[in-house]
This record gives C-alpha cells, structure tokens and sequence, in this order.
C-alpha cells in the first residue's frame, strides 16, 4: 500500500514537470510494461532489476545495488556476484569458486586488483608516452640532418657539376635529379614513420582518456570488466623504426660525382689531343706510345672518337683505314694459358713446350 502510493506521488511529480534527483546509475524496472519505472535494485538470483513495486517478490532474494548487466557480474557457476579475482587464471571469481576450480590459486579482493590493475595502466601509459617523445625527437633531428645533408650535397654537386666539361651538362642535370628524388624519398619515408607514430600516440591519448573515466568509478567490478582492453601494452616491435640510410646514400652520390670529376679531368688532360688530332685530321694514334690501353672511362671516351672517326671517313676497308684506330695491346699475365710465355712488357707471345723450352716465337700481340 505504502509502495503503491509512493510511486503514485512520484508520477505526479514527474507530471508536474518537478525533476528528481538523478541517481549514479539510471536503470529501468524489468517487470514494468508499457512505461518502465526506475529499478532501485537489482536481484542477483533472478539477474534482473526492479522497482519499488515489482520488487516485493523479490524480497527474500540475494539484492544488491542496481547495476546494468548483471549477468556479467554474477558467477554462472554459482550464482554469486563476483568479489574476489584470481591472479593466477586472471579472471573475476566469486566466493565459492575460491574452493570449487580456483583451490591454491592466488586470489585477491576485487578492490586489491583494481588498484593493482590501475598502476599497471598508469605506468604502462607513461613509458609508451616516453618512448613516443623519444621517438618522435629522434625522427626529427633526422628529418633535420637528411635536409642539412641533401643541402650540402646538392651545393657540393653544384660546384663539381659546374667544373666538368660542355658536353656532360646534361648529366649534371640527371644528378641533380637523382639528388632531389633521394631527398624525396628519404623525407617521405620520414614523414611515413612520423605519421605512425603520431597514430601510435592518439591510442596512447584514446587509453589515457578511457582510463581517467574509469579511475573515477567507484565500481570496482566495472573497471576490471573494462580494463583488460587497456591492458595491452604496444609492442615495441611495432614502433617505427628509424633508418638513416639514406644520409649514407647521399654520401655515396657525393663521392661519386667527385670521383666522375677526377675521371674527367684526367681523361680530358692525357686524351683530349689524341681525340681531337684524330678527329679532325685523321692521323692514327702513335705506335710508339708506351701507354697502356685506355680502361674505364677512357676506353668511353677512345670508343667514341672512333665512332666519330668512322663516320667522318666512312667504314675501314684498307690497312692504312684500320691503322687509325691503332693503339698499343698488353696481354693480361695473370689471364694468360700456361703454354704461353709474355715477353716485352706484356707485348709478345711465346709458345711453351710441355717439357718447359720455348719452341716457337709468335708474332707482337697488337698484330694478332
């Protein structure tokens, strides 16, 4: 009777537009039909809450403060709400399973392994900041020193780029652009790890925020149910890591277009006259010289002065044709078959008998 016209009053008031106090927790009555009324308690045995009218049957039951979804709350091996936690399963338990499936485990109040729980994720969240700040610093003095780098290289490039000779200004050009596309490349993949890392730290900011909602809860029950999630520490595999190879690719690029500097300059100092002389007056290369044969970029270079030498008198048919492009040949000793015998610095052949004597003189190693 009492019940019934306490909630009469209620309703009036809520008609009445007169707000009451709000309560922690707002559940609504699992019994009421139709317009639910505000549960004021929850009944463990029947895993439901109910308000002050439908919970008089409800009386003789094991209640508790009203709560939402009890059913997670509640052992479904015993029917008891969860008070304790076993550490060594790492799971809420109830007070019977203490001695039924948890017997010698470690168990401790609810509340104990909240707090221990709490100062996991509070320290867990302060080294992952650290190692995102530390992180974070040591990619951008990088992305600093890249930048510095690229800087000096590329004025470097220029200085060098600028010695050689009209006719690799086009390969100037082509440096420079391998220059700026390794710069590209290693900022961007800068940038990429940043840009990780910043993802990395807006999850560390998203536990951080839910685990300062949950340190305000009262619910002990509640945090354990919503922390485990938060638990999950970030694998430091899974950080960004930072590779400064490119600093050493730029470093590359750098000797080598000084090296291609030297290579020219002495090419152009010892060949340039020999080039120029058979170019344009068509004289054949001394038979004299002692020099040895051109390698590397000189060979490039004696290659293409016959190729111009060649378009310039057409193709070689005669002797006299072929002796413009005539040069001195040594013979590798190191490459050479053992019945060989080299003589006159590496410029004549002898035949060596298996018994060891030389039996034949071959002809100069240039008229073969």
């Amino acid at each position: 009777m009492l019940a019934g016209l306490v909630e009469k009053l209620r309703e009036k008031l809520r008609d009445a537009g007169i707000q009451e106090a709000p309560q922690a927790i707002e559940v609504e009555c699992d019994e009421c039909q139709g317009r639910k009324r505000r549960a004021v308690k929850s009944c463990v045995k029947c895993l439901a809450s109910y308000c002050e009218v439908h919970l008089k049957q409800h009386k003789t039951h094991k209640l508790t403060d009203v709560t939402r979804q009890l059913h997670k709350r509640v052992c479904n091996r015993h029917g008891r709400l969860f008070e304790l936690y076993c550490r060594t399963d790492q799971q809420l338990v109830c007070p019977l399973c203490v001695t039924d499936g948890h017997s010698g485990h470690h168990t401790v109040p609810a509340v104990e392994e909240r707090t221990e729980k709490q100062r996991q994720l509070e320290e867990a969240i302060r080294r992952s900041k650290q190692r995102s700040k530390e992180k974070e610093k040591e990619l951008k003095n990088i992305m600093k020193h890249l930048k510095r780098s690229a800087q000096a290289v590329e004025e470097d490039s220029e200085k060098i780029c600028t010695k050689l000779l009209r006719s690799i200004e086009r390969r100037h050009t082509e440096v420079k652009e391998l220059l700026r596309a390794e710069e590209r490349a290693a900022l961007a993949q800068a940038e990429g790890l940043l840009e990780h890392l910043d993802q990395q730290t807006e999850d560390t900011r998203r536990k951080e925020a839910e685990l300062e909602l949950l340190s305000h809860t009262d619910d002990h029950i509640h945090f354990l149910l919503k922390c485990k999630p938060l638990l999950v520490p970030a694998d430091p595999d899974e950080l960004p890591g930072v590779d400064v190879h490119p600093y050493f690719s730029l470093m590359v690029l750098r000797r080598a277009v000084t090296e291609l500097r030297e290579r020219v300059n002495d090419v152009c100092d010892r060949e340039l006259v020999r080039i120029s002389d058979l170019i344009k007056d068509g004289q054949s290369l001394s038979a004299e010289s002692t020099s040895p044969v051109p390698a590397g970029p000189e060979m490039v270079s004696l290659l293409k002065s016959a190729d111009q030498a060649q378009s310039t008198h057409g193709e070689p048919k005669t002797r006299a044709d072929f002796l413009h492009f005539c040069c001195d040949v040594t013979l590798d000793p190191n490459t050479a078959n053992s019945y060989l015998c080299l003589s006159e610095g590496n410029r004549k052949i002898f035949i060596r008998h298996w018994s060891g004597r030389t039996v034949q003189s071959a002809k100069p190693a240039n008229e073969y």
